[in-house]
């Protein structure tokens, strides 16, 4: 018997759009319009990917601060209650929810989330825009 084969997880636009942004500006009204299992996913991969020294990021999660310790808990090796949760784990393949098997609507890897840089640009085309 091998490894148990892992699936890969194909996310919504709206999620890539979020994660694409998690660290330029609010995502929270979009994240709220998120099923259980894709805000979940997306919580974890932020947690996963992005540093929790931005204001913008810590904002970002304080709204989902019940979630966002369920999902520590279950990474603590802690019994977890949440069917959500548990779903996640058995159909990542993993012991753990595995991050790696998530893609977009094309199966392409999400990436990484946006450099400095690119984050500065980001806030600077929302600026302009806001105005259009």
């Amino acid at each position: 018997m091998g490894e148990k084969q892992k699936n890969k997880v194909k996310v919504s636009d709206l999620f890539v759009d979020i994660y694409k942004n998690f660290n330029v500006c609010d995502q929270i009204k979009k994240m709220k319009e998120l099923d259980k299992q894709e805000l979940y996913l997306l919580l974890i991969l932020c947690l996963d990917k992005h540093k929790d020294d931005d204001h913008v990021i810590l904002n970002n999660f304080k709204e989902f601060k019940e979630e966002v310790m369920e999902i520590y808990d279950l990474q603590d090796d802690k019994e977890v209650d949440n069917e959500f949760l548990k779903n996640l784990v058995d159909l990542t393949g993993d012991k753990y929810i595995d991050t790696g098997v998530i893609v977009d609507q094309n199966d392409q890897d999400l990436g990484e989330p946006l450099t400095r840089e690119e984050v500065r640009d980001a806030k600077i085309n929302n600026i302009i825009n806001s105005d259009k």
